[in-house]
């Protein structure tokens, strides 16, 4: 599997039009951080002196991961405070992936206040822990993405709330990220990772039931600096799910407490019976 940075270092074949790389994975779906990122990145690339604060996505279609994509950009504004960029995704010619995004000047000032960071263990002392797992470790060898241990009560917890929740330590472990402090590079690997286990906080109070499940559409604010080589926690918590769709949200902090950003996903949480056997439980697009 190639590395974030690898997966974002997209090709400009024109103005406003850009190639996004073959990346080597064990998917046969395109992953949808990756378009995510992608199409954050060309968005970052036409712009000038403004850093993203908020993207909202739509997977329109199924992405192959065997195959290159074409992003096009298409400039809405650009004013002196806040731009806005229109992305469309599209692999042979068919369009599998849009994104709106936000971008805002630095500098300006106003009243403040966060959500409170949730009391955790931390990260390094996780890794002694029974609970401690690299999730999905070959397909992400550049991430270090720890659950913590209340996680498993938490579980428990969630079939008697109805709601499922838990809080994962993460943080991006790849040489090119940690060398550069460009914030638009650290903003398109957040969004890369904050696809990697959110929807599935919505199938916590469901265990063991057979699930089609697939990303349907992705919301991020982007709220203070971030530099995804540090350790960030990842508070996830579904709030509902109902007729075959399931809402997750994340809060993302860094170890100072500090609220990063916020995202908000939608996903096909749809019960799989015996007739559709057919399709995947893991996002598999077929009958979607």
């Amino acid at each position: 599997m190639a590395s974030v940075a690898q997966a974002v270092d997209i090709e400009r074949i024109g103005e406003d039009e850009f190639r996004g790389p073959v990346v080597s994975s064990r998917i046969t779906r395109t992953f949808g951080g990756q378009t995510m990122a992608q199409a954050l990145r060309a968005a970052q690339l036409t712009v000038d002196e403004k850093l993203a604060h908020s993207m909202h996505c739509y997977f329109v279609g199924p992405g192959d991961s065997s195959a290159p994509t074409t992003i096009q950009v298409e400039r809405i504004r650009d004013g002196r405070s806040f731009a806005h960029r229109h992305v469309r995704v599209f692999q042979n010619d068919r369009l599998i992936f849009m994104l709106s995004a936000g971008f805002h000047a630095t500098g300006d000032i106003g009243p403040e206040h966060q959500a409170a960071m949730p009391q955790v263990p931390p990260p390094e002392s996780i890794k002694d822990s029974p609970y401690y797992t690299r999730i999905i470790l070959k397909e992400w060898e550049d991430w270090d993405v720890r659950l913590i241990p209340d996680a498993e009560r938490d579980a428990v917890a969630a079939e008697t709330t109805g709601a499922g929740f838990r809080n994962i330590w993460f943080r991006n472990t790849g040489d090119l990220l940690g060398a550069t402090s460009d914030q638009s590079l650290h903003q398109a690997a957040l969004l890369y990772m904050s696809d990697m286990t959110l929807i599935r906080t919505a199938l916590l109070p469901h265990q063991g039931e057979r699930i089609q499940l697939a990303s349907l559409d992705h919301s991020l604010w982007f709220l203070r600096p971030v530099r995804v080589d540090e350790w960030m926690l990842y508070s996830q918590s579904s709030p509902s799910a109902q007729t075959g769709t399931g809402l997750a949200q994340g809060k993302i902090f860094n170890q100072r407490g500090e609220l990063l950003a916020v995202a908000m996903q939608e996903g096909l949480t749809r019960t799989l019976y015996p007739e559709s056997e057919g399709s995947s439980a893991n996002g598999n697009w077929q009958n979607v």
